[in-house]
């Protein structure tokens, strides 16, 4: 009778551990729907133009933050193939055509 007793208490204590045991594991990824164009250096005389549209002085029409210790200035763009144009004091300085999809960002040293 008593080896009943164990061996149904030793059932009893394996099946709560494997009911404990099961669980479920959900992960979320979240990416951002759009790209980003990073204009790294000083942004004062420097205009920018994407894909032939309105002129932007970095210094007055846009925010720059600190990166690593440099200064960077963050433009949002559609996904897919752009131009751009950076100027300084009426000189082109930077032209590059590239592409960019969903959640990346392309850097531009300034």
């Amino acid at each position: 009778m008593n080896l009943m007793k164990d061996i149904l208490l030793s059932a009893v204590v394996l099946f709560t551990l494997v009911l404990v045991g099961c669980g479920t594991y959900r992960q979320t990824v979240q990416i951002d729907d759009h790209a980003y164009l990073l204009l790294i250096g000083n942004p004062e005389n420097n205009v920018v133009v994407i894909d032939g549209g309105n002129p932007i002085d970095l210094a007055k029409d846009t925010t720059s933050f600190s990166l690593d210790g440099r200064q960077v200035t963050k433009i949002q763009i559609s996904i897919g193939k752009h131009t751009v144009k950076v100027t300084m004091g009426g000189t082109l300085k930077i032209y590059r055509v590239f592409y960019v999809s969903t959640g990346t960002s392309f850097e531009v040293e300034l």
